[in-house]
């Protein structure tokens, strides 16, 4: 794949990721525009729930289509259309690094998907206690649900971690090129 190319499949998942689609933006700092209103200084998206949401739509979406994988530092950078191209190529002509990285993820994605509800299961549990206890039958109940909640919500948010890892270490075993 040329860069050209590169940057044309680049672009196709940015749109695809964008809140307005098809909108102009400036190619120094397009990852600001994948909310609208664009950040208003920069070159990184909004620091805001849609903000986060829309970088990491993007930022999945380029690594499973290249078959890279970028590090947390990568992911943190407000990088300019030309810039992303050249790391995106640069990533392409390390495959191994990209399969280091991904198992590294699967491995860390493999541990919250056990740590992190039981984590949040038990600092839900002591924060509902107190409401539970003093309450009556119908607060006590309520506490019990929203426990219940915050608890299948985490396992489902790292379930979902766990499978995009999956997916990412077999789409870099993929990009290999055969030995």
């Amino acid at each position: 794949m040329t860069s050209p190319e590169i940057q044309d499949a680049v672009l196709r998942l940015f749109d695809a990721a964008r809140q307005s689609p098809e909108a102009t933006f400036e190619r120094e700092r397009f990852l600001a525009y994948l909310t609208s209103p664009p950040a208003s200084t920069g070159r990184r998206v909004a620091d805001t729930f849609a903000g986060r949401r829309r970088l990491v739509r993007f930022m999945d979406s380029v690594q499973l289509e290249f078959g890279i994988c970028f590090t947390n530092e990568e992911w943190e950078r407000g990088l300019g259309v030309a810039e992303f191209t050249s790391l995106v190529d640069a990533k392409r002509a390390n495959p191994k690094q990209a399969e280091r990285l991904a198992a590294k993820r699967l491995q860390d994605a493999q541990r919250s998907r056990t740590d992190e509800p039981i984590k949040f299961a038990i600092l839900a549990g002591v924060l509902l206690a107190v409401p539970a206890a003093v309450g009556g039958v119908v607060v006590r109940s309520l506490m019990v649900l929203l426990w219940i909640a915050i608890t299948v919500g985490v396992v489902l948010i790292t379930g979902r971690q766990y499978q995009y890892a999956r997916k990412l270490v077999a789409r870099t075993a993929a990009a290999r090129p055969p030995a």
